[in-house]
């Protein structure tokens, strides 16, 4: 019986969007319908809430993904998040819409509409824009062009496509090392932090005057910074794999 409901609750959750490969995607997730799964859509908690800054096209393409090849026993927790993600967008889109909401939205449209970033600031930046803090910025990073980094302000809560610019790790000075302490970050949420050795704590320090300088930051405020021997950050990393999903931590 809870089988049937979850499936159902799958059904009416990916219906809901003008898309292309929900039937496919409830086809592969229905065939992997674990109690694991089942009790995790239940609790209705979202186990993963870093997927909540990511685009619902994004995590759409992360769940087919992993639902084609298979759900691994640690990609329940994942699966499940971006389901009750989804869900709960699409309820917010439906409740909070000024205009008469259109039933079947695309994910751009709902997004458009929840997280509006084309209110763009008059002060012209560094490149394409200015931050006054570090809350400010997200960075992305695609393991499909590792040497490069996409910069976004933070608009409403969201990265804005109307404020970016790309800069290679050359062009920074920095390298793969240092990249790869901004790409864990892509799977942590905004007040997580992860365990760094402060033995290599002069590449943090490289990343750091690296991003002080482009965005003309005062010294003393770092982006990256230790607490309690916990690397933290105030940016918004998001970080895609080779397949341009989010990646994910294991």
């Amino acid at each position: 019986m809870k089988k049937d409901s979850s499936k159902a609750q799958l059904i009416s959750i990916f219906s809901n969007f003008d898309l292309n490969g929900h039937s496919i995607l409830i086809k592969n997730i229905s065939k992997q319908l674990s109690k694991n799964l089942i009790s995790q859509l239940m609790e209705k908690k979202i186990k993963a809430p870093y997927l909540q800054k990511y685009h619902s096209s994004r995590l759409f393409e992360l769940i087919y993904r992993i639902t084609k090849k298979g759900i691994t026993k640690k990609e329940y927790v994942i699966a499940s998040s971006i389901i009750l993600i989804l869900e709960s967008r699409y309820k917010d889109y439906q409740s909070n819409s000024k205009d008469q909401p259109k039933k079947n939205p695309s994910f751009e449209l709902m997004d458009s509409k929840l997280f509006p970033c084309d209110k763009i600031t008059s002060v012209k930046g560094t490149d394409t824009f200015t931050i006054v803090n570090w809350k400010q910025l997200n960075i992305e990073i695609n393991d499909i062009k590792p040497n490069q980094i996409i910069f976004k302000k933070i608009i409403n809560g969201i990265p804005s496509d109307h404020k970016v610019f790309y800069k290679d790790l050359k062009d920074l000075h920095l390298g793969m090392t240092t990249r790869s302490i901004i790409k864990i970050f892509g799977f942590l949420d905004a007040d997580q932090s992860y365990q760094y050795p402060l033995k290599k704590k002069d590449q943090v320090f490289r990343l750091n005057k690296a991003l002080k300088t482009l965005f003309r930051i005062p010294r003393l405020v770092n982006p990256f910074f230790w607490k309690k021997n916990r690397l933290h950050t105030d940016i918004t990393i998001t970080a895609f794999d080779n397949y341009g999903t989010p990646v994910i931590p294991f």
